[in-house]
Parts: structure tokens; sequence; C-alpha cells
């Protein structure tokens, strides 16, 4: 098995037909993710990925961990099936206390709005009509082509709603704590993955989040990963709505750091 010296980490919120911010539709991700099955590409596990950030695992030339944001019901809707017929394997971030209880609503025809509708209905408190389920999660966990892990209980940037920063550090401690007791008591198993929201945080929250367990902190800047990357420091590549074709060509990028480096340096990473 050949080794990679660098894999892409993709960064999704929507799977959606209805158009908006950080947004991709379902025909393109259909396209997306029938790139990566034709071209061989290996999607990893969050403790895969992390094997090969120290180093310990052979992970093929080819490999890639995709990401998605939030938790939201078009996930399971139209970008689990997907997944699931081409055997490729995703991790979720969920805002732990935005999942709701009930039923599946497997067969049933959902409504999935765009992002401002989304986040609105988050707002007014109504998150069971454009989040996910626990028992949905559960259910795609168990047929293998998602893993959750945390992105904050409630995804509140703290540094703006709070001044004082041990104040603030003490909110950041109760919200990553709620995440991982919520996990453990939904999924049975600690998470030692966490996603920052909005990719936010300072370097006190860095330190919290350790001591609590997470070990592989996710953000939103645009760099590659390597095993010389800080697992407190990963970067992700924003997906774009558009296809296939577009996918390979900035994988094949990432995957190669020389390249990789000068584009982003190009365009102006973090």
């Amino acid at each position: 098995m050949s080794l990679t010296k660098s894999i892409p980490v993709l960064m999704y919120h929507h799977v959606s037909p209805s158009p908006g911010l950080v947004t991709v539709s379902p025909q393109n991700f259909e396209l997306q993710m029938q790139a990566l099955a034709n071209e061989g590409y290996s999607t990893l596990t969050a403790d895969q990925f992390l094997g090969f950030l120290r180093g310990h695992n052979d992970v093929p030339a080819r490999s890639v961990l995709i990401t998605f944001d939030d938790g939201y019901l078009d996930n399971y809707v139209y970008a689990f099936p997907t997944m699931r017929r081409l055997c490729l394997h995703g991790v979720i971030f969920a805002v732990t206390s935005w999942i709701g209880e009930g039923p599946a609503r497997t067969g049933q025809t959902l409504p999935c709005p765009n992002h401002k509708t989304c986040k609105a209905a988050i707002t007014r408190g109504d998150t069971d009509q454009v989040m996910l389920r626990w028992s949905e999660i559960k259910e795609m966990e168990a047929g293998g082509a998602i893993e959750v892990h945390s992105h904050t209980h409630t995804h509140t940037r703290w540094d703006k709603q709070i001044s004082n920063p041990q104040a603030r550090l003490e909110k950041i401690r109760e919200e990553l704590a709620d995440s991982r007791a919520t996990l453990e008591a939904q999924l049975g198993r600690h998470s030692r993955h966490l996603c920052w929201p909005q990719g936010y945080f300072q370097p006190d929250y860095q330190e919290v989040a350790r001591t609590l367990g997470y070990e592989v902190l996710y953000t939103t800047r645009r760099h590659l990963n390597t095993p010389k990357t800080s697992l407190q420091n990963i970067g992700r590549i924003v997906v774009k709505d558009k296809d296939g074709k577009w996918l390979s060509s900035r994988l094949r990028l990432y995957r190669t750091p020389l390249l990789g480096r000068l584009y982003t340096w190009i365009r102006g990473a973090d």
C-alpha cells in the first residue's frame, strides 16, 4: 500500500435542493461522491485520520476525510443515501442540543429548507423541523456510512456573549462537557473529535478541550494536513456547489504538499 503525505478534509454543511449559503445540491453531491468512488478514494473514519496524523496508520495514497457541520436533517435525507450506496464514509459534527428525539423519519417526504430558514427555525426553538434526530444518527452509524462527533452543545460564540475571560472560559468548559456527555449518553462512547463553531477558538479554549478528552480540533482554516500538523489545528476545504471534476481537481492539489501549499498561499490561506 502506498502512503499518502497529505489528507484533505472536506467541509460540507447542507446537501439540499434549496439553494443558499453553505449548500451543495443533491445532484452535485452525487457527482462529487461518484468521483471519489470512481477514482478509488478511501474515505477515512475520524480515528483513521487521527492515526495518520500520529504517523501510526498506513492509509492509501488517495485518502480523504469528509465532514458535515451542525447536523442538518438534509444530511440524512440526501447525503446519507448516496454515501451508503457508494460505500463511502463521513463525519457529522453535531450541535448536540439541537438534535431531537423521536422515530427516524425514514420514507417520509421531508422539507429541507435553505440555510437562512434553518437558522431561523433554530432561533425559534423549532430544531426538529430542520435538524437530525438521535434515531436517525443511530441508523446512519449502524450502516457504517456516518459517525458523529462534537460541534459543541449550543454552537454559541461565547467570545461575543461574555466579556470576562474567566467566566467565558468556564462557559466553554460547560459547553464542551455537556456535548461530550450527551454523545456518550446517546451513542455510548466518548468523542475525541471536536469542531469549533464558525472555526473560532482561542488558545485557552484548546487547553479546556484537551483536558476534557478532545484530542483532534477542527477549524475552518484552509491548509494542508500532514503528520506534522498540530492535532489542535486541523484545516478543512470548503466544498463548493460544483460537480465532481471540480472536487477531483481540488483534491489533487491538497494531496500534494508542494502544490497544496502553493495553492493556499495564492488563495491567502490562514
